[in-house]
């Protein structure tokens, strides 16, 4: 049963936030039992809940989250205590060394301006981190997708499987190692026909992704095997031409990476003879993304652009959630789909410090703008990430909010603010992006060895910004001087931002709750990957709902989501 407390105050690396905070006890209940915390849910007679796997947290009004099966969640968690090293795993020697390479390279320590944040410290890691390739150890969804890939890798039949895991999980190479284990088996384990094909026009496989965004990210990653493993790898996206394609396809591309429009659009180019066969070669199907390319207004492309590769023998399905409508689209196409999944699919990470922002109090008084500027405004001046440039993503529901947002941001507070949509050109959508997909930038006046980034021993002065609720806490030994505090803010809407790799981004503001809890789960993704630190501060008013307002103890008790 749910039941309802005063107003409380909490305080957030200085930040103090008015919410209404929900707790398991008190003297009056909530009417509406439709919608409550999973803490306090009323658990069902007919079933019992795995400790692994506790009663799910029913978030919005619709567009539900697939809930986990039990024996799915103990199998895997039992093989996560077994399997702590990609030693343990059946990988090639050398797929296996280039795959550590790359999350070595691509690491967020060896990132030069890299900013560890938590709530006692800011500290800069220099530029001479070197992570060893051989302490690389596997992520949960990278051990459960390469495990239960590995024992049929190379059977000629059709096998189709979901791997889906919580955002900034390792999903990428819980895909491309199977990918390049496939790949390089085939050729050493059939020469003759690796003999016959390896100077042809043909295409072994296929990344689709929905963005030209994600192309360019993914193939970032995918091209280091170029160096390590000797592929062949192109990417098909709007700066490509034609030309370009037909050239790198006469000595075979081993990987391509596009999008459903694009790959269909080499059926419409006649400079292009027989396309069906550049693709009656490929034999290994990869779709990131997969509730974005699985939904409705992506379906009609994205199916047919699977028909077009007739002799796939691997059908890779990866997301960060399981939709309920996507798993039923997902029974409809493929039946024998099976999916593979974390004990922490639909948790929010528990690194999240979350936080809400009632706009209903003084001094905001029901404008949520005001509760924006004050929110970025404490960021800007709390001290941490001392000498470099901050980022902060600001999400809304509807396109249309997010130049009003923009604009008012802008104009009326000062601050250096960007608006994403789709309506922008590829082109500007990518330039739009890349300050906050690349590492966080150094300031000027600033340099790597200056001793204000290196500190760990914090003194906090209290500072009250007049005509507000809102308290900071100085960090004097950290904070430099003003003209060296920068915020830079990228307001979008989730479906802009999904999959996007945000390097070192440490806040994000939920300026408009999330309708859906599949919303929810990939906006508060873009902070908090891998198990670093983040902040999300979620606005609320009038017309939030409970639902809403009890997600930091969904966050605090790591309850799964549906």
């Amino acid at each position: 049963m749910l039941f309802r407390r005063s107003p409380n105050t909490c305080t957030v690396n200085g930040l103090r936030c008015y919410a209404k905070q929900y707790a398991s006890q008190g003297s009056k209940p909530v009417k509406n039992k439709k919608h409550h915390l999973a803490a306090s849910v009323v658990k069902k007679k007919a079933s019992k809940r795995s400790p692994l796997n506790p009663t799910p947290f029913h978030y919005g009004n619709f567009g539900g989250l697939k809930e986990s099966e039990n024996a799915t969640v103990e199998k895997t968690a039992g093989l996560l205590k077994k399997i702590t090293d990609f030693e343990q795993l059946k990988i090639l020697p050398q797929v296996r060394t280039a795959i550590t390479s790359i999350i070595s390279r691509e690491s967020i320590l060896n990132n030069k301006n890299f900013i560890q944040t938590n709530r006692s410290e800011t500290r800069a890691i220099r530029n001479d981190s070197i992570l060893d390739p051989k302490s690389i150890k596997p992520s949960p969804i990278q051990v459960a997708a390469i495990k239960k890939l590995s024992k049929n890798l190379m059977d000629k039949k059709l096998q189709t499987n979901v791997i889906a895991a919580e955002t900034g999980s390792g999903k990428t190479m819980a895909y491309l190692t199977p990918l390049f284990e496939f790949l390089k088996r085939s050729e050493l384990e059939s020469p003759e026909e690796w003999q016959v094909i390896k100077d042809k026009a043909v295409i072994r496989a296929v990344i689709l992704v929905p963005t030209h965004e994600l192309v360019d990210q993914v193939y970032r990653t995918v091209q280091q095997s170029e160096e390590l493993l000797g592929f062949h790898t192109f990417k098909w996206d709007s700066g490509a031409t034609y030309s370009e394609f037909l050239e790198r396809i006469k000595s075979r591309i081993d990987i391509l990476i596009t999008t459903p429009g694009k790959l269909l659009n080499l059926f419409n180019v006649r400079m292009i003879n027989r396309p069906e066969r550049m693709l009656s070669r490929v034999q290994f199907v990869i779709l990131d993304e997969a509730d974005t390319l699985m939904d409705q207004s992506w379906l009609e492309d994205t199916h047919k652009a699977i028909q077009s590769m007739p002799n796939t023998n691997h059908l890779l399905f990866c997301s960060a959630t399981i939709p309920n409508e996507f798993n039923k689209t997902m029974e409809r196409f493929f039946p024998t789909c099976q999916a593979i999944t974390t004990p922490k699919l639909h948790r929010l990470p528990y690194s999240l410090d979350f936080k809400l922002i009632d706009a209903t109090l003084n001094p905001y008084k029901g404008s949520k703008m005001k509760a924006l500027a004050q929110t970025l405004f404490a960021i800007m001046k709390d001290g941490t990430e001392a000498g470099f440039e901050k980022r902060c993503i600001v999400f809304v529901n509807e396109k249309k909010d997010v130049e009003k947002v923009r604009e008012q941001l802008a104009n009326k507070y000062n601050h250096d603010c960007i608006g994403l949509t789709g309506e922008d050109t590829v082109e500007e959508r990518a330039e739009k992006v890349k300050p906050f997909i690349s590492p966080p930038r150094l300031l000027e006046g600033m340099n790597q060895n200056d001793d204000r980034l290196l500190k760990t021993e914090i003194k906090r002065t209290p500072l009250s910004i007049p005509g507000s609720n809102i308290v900071l806490a100085s960090k004097e030994e950290l904070q430099p001087s003003r003209r060296l505090v920068a915020l830079k803010i990228l307001v979008t809407t989730d479906l802009m931002a999904r999959g996007l790799n945000f390097q070192g981004v440490r806040n994000v503001i939920l300026y408009d709750v999330p309708k859906t809890s599949i919303d929810l789960v990939h906006r508060v993704g873009r902070t908090g990957r891998m198990k670093q630190s983040g902040r999300v501060f979620m606005i609320t008013d009038k017309s939030t709902k409970s639902w809403a307002k009890g997600i930091p103890k969904v966050v605090k008790n790591q309850i799964p989501l549906s």
